[in-house]
């Protein structure tokens, strides 16, 4: 095995995506899907006032209204179901199907079952990680390198070979690159290239890897991460009871590339010689960032499909076509590691979002129907913050609202909130409904957005009011007590802290009382002192409120549950 150089090699990066998740949440719920042909289906839209389907309710349908279908156990798969169908044609497809309907609250999907198994599942994976990125509700970026070098120093170079060879696939043997041929829309679906293989299938190109392998240290400190990402798929079986497939490389992209290659419960190794030949004939649009307008852009700009395609026009060209992302465009082609950035320890939500869509004759035509909708939002968006609290003791600063009109045209109005940690349904609902009307009148809405972002540490939330109260009566009490300035610290350092909590608190219920009062939008804390030069403070306390600008910033979309950042 070659001498080690860290920090002069590549990052070992693996990437853990969840098999058919929210089927196997349901599995796990009810043992009676186990084995048998199953679906996932949303909940039949636009009925308003219908009651709660909680967890725990029978959910299980047969016919009646029904959504359409949000995942697709392998063994409905097998038989002709497909995540484009309603529940309606699934039946007609497969009659043995059973369907499963997603839990509901205000009004909407409740996914928070979901959630919280995604979450179980990056918590189980950040004890082994360097750094564990949450993707999505089933998909976790990882950086094992620091677990790899250590396997890499603690067992033998054949006996982390075998279990690599045993285990894992190669990104450049036959089966990889028939896989990588296959289009995008057949790849998020699953193909029929998608299924489990014998151990003896994964031998191909094995015995050449490792022959390579010992003079090359990137090869085999990506081989103990093969390893470890085997050893981190069986403890999410054996600890949750989920499958999961998994990639390793050199970075996020070709790891993701990788772990799509096969499914369910398999693996695969992406090693940087093996980059070319996997890349040769892959569609463009199973790049991240080209599945949409910019990827239908780059194709038809030069005629090419597949990445390899794109690769074969002359540098120039591209950089003359794509001047800002040209550079980017080719080295994502290229599968080179500047294209993709390093894994970030991103277990904690960017922000809370939820959304809702309403087709055809359900489309918003008044504002009265938009703030009902958003009181059913805000409901399932503070259940969120409060967790958010309880668990990880952060806040929002940020609420916005986002409105899509039947003119395609693209609303979105913001504004600063505090919370802090006893916020209300009420308050969030009130500033929801303020931002909307600063987008004016509206009518003819088909996708309705809320979120809270710009998560902040409970603590942080009222600095700026416990800091101007808080400095103001510690030395008021100093002058009472006849102490010099530098001798409060000395003198009684629990009181004091003791002190400072008192204010941070009262801070954070005279933000929460300004925020019910009924006509004042949420008032951010900078506006409770005057400006310089003035006498009296405008804002909540008197004066013309101030206006906040509307965000420009697009989401993910209105039913967005985790923002997800570019790979």
């Amino acid at each position: 095995m070659p001498p080690l150089q860290r920090g002069a090699l590549p990052p070992v990066v693996g990437f853990i995506d969840m098999d058919c998740f929210y089927v196997a949440v349901e599995r796990a719920r009810d043992p009676r899907l186990l084995g048998k042909p199953c679906a996932v289906v949303q909940y039949p839209t636009g009925q308003r006032g219908r009651p709660d389907l909680r967890p725990e309710d029978d959910r299980w349908r047969t016919g009646g209204p029904m959504g359409g279908i949000i995942a697709v156990s392998y063994e409905a798969r097998a038989r002709g179901v497909t995540r484009q169908m309603s529940g309606a044609e699934a039946k007609k497809v497969c009659p043995e199907v059973i369907l499963v309907q997603v839990p509901t609250a205000f009004g909407k999907a409740d996914l928070q079952i979901y959630k919280d198994a995604g979450d179980a599942v990056v918590d189980l994976l950040a004890s082994r990680c360097d750094a564990t990125e949450k993707r999505s509700v089933d998909e976790v970026a990882i950086d094992i390198t620091g677990a790899a070098e250590h396997l890499l120093a603690s067992r033998a170079a054949a006996e982390l070979g075998a279990a690599a060879s045993a285990a894992t696939h190669l990104a450049d043997s036959a089966l990889s690159v028939d896989a990588a041929k296959v289009t995008r829309s057949s790849a998020r679906q699953g193909h029929d290239k998608q299924q489990s293989r014998d151990t003896s299938e994964l031998a191909d190109g094995w015995e050449e890897v490792l022959r390579r392998a010992a003079s090359d240290p990137v090869a085999w400190r990506l081989i103990a991460g093969a390893v470890v990402v085997k050893e981190l798929r069986q403890q999410v079986e054996s600890t949750l009871g989920f499958t999961c497939s998994g990639g390793v490389a050199t970075n996020k992209v070709l790891a993701k590339l990788g772990c799509g290659l096969h499914k369910p419960n398999q693996q695969t190794l992406l090693l940087p010689h093996a980059a070319p030949v996997l890349l040769k004939d892959l569609p463009l649009d199973r790049l991240p960032g080209l599945g949409g307008d910019f990827g239908q852009a780059v194709k038809s700009r030069f005629g090419v499909q597949s990445a390899g395609e794109l690769l074969q026009v002359p540098r120039p060209d591209v950089l003359k076509q794509f001047p800002q992302r040209g550079e980017w465009l080719l080295a994502l082609a290229a599968g080179d590691d500047s294209a993709a950035e390093a894994v970030k320890d991103r277990q904690l939500v960017k922000s809370l979002s939820n959304g809702k869509t309403f087709f055809g004759e359900k489309r918003l035509r008044s504002l009265e129907e938009v703030d009902y909708w958003l009181g059913e939002l805000t409901g399932e968006l503070h259940r969120r913050y409060l967790q958010q609290v309880e668990k990880h003791q952060r806040t929002p600063s940020t609420l916005q609202v986002s409105l899509t009109l039947d003119q395609k045209e693209h609303l979105t109005r913001q504004q600063p909130i505090q919370l802090g940690s006893q916020g209300t349904p009420e308050q969030i609902l009130q500033t929801a409904k303020a931002c909307a009307r600063r987008a004016g009148a509206v009518s003819g809405v088909i996708s309705l957005g809320l979120s809270l972002s710009n998560m902040i540490p409970l603590e942080a939330s009222s600095a700026s009011l416990s800091k101007f109260f808080g400095r103001k009566s510690e030395g008021a009490a100093s002058k009472e007590k006849g102490e010099k300035p530098q001798e409060k610290a000395k003198a009684k350092p629990k009181e004091a802290n003791l002190l400072g909590a008192c204010f941070a608190r009262a801070a954070d219920l005279l933000v929460h009382r300004l925020n019910q009062r009924p006509g004042l939008e949420s008032c951010p804390a900078s506006e409770f002192r005057p400006a310089k030069g003035s006498r009296s403070g405008r804002g909540c306390f008197g004066g013309a409120p101030a206006e906040h600008p509307a965000g420009d910033s697009e989401r993910a979309g209105p039913g967005a549950q985790v923002e997800e950042a570019p790979l």
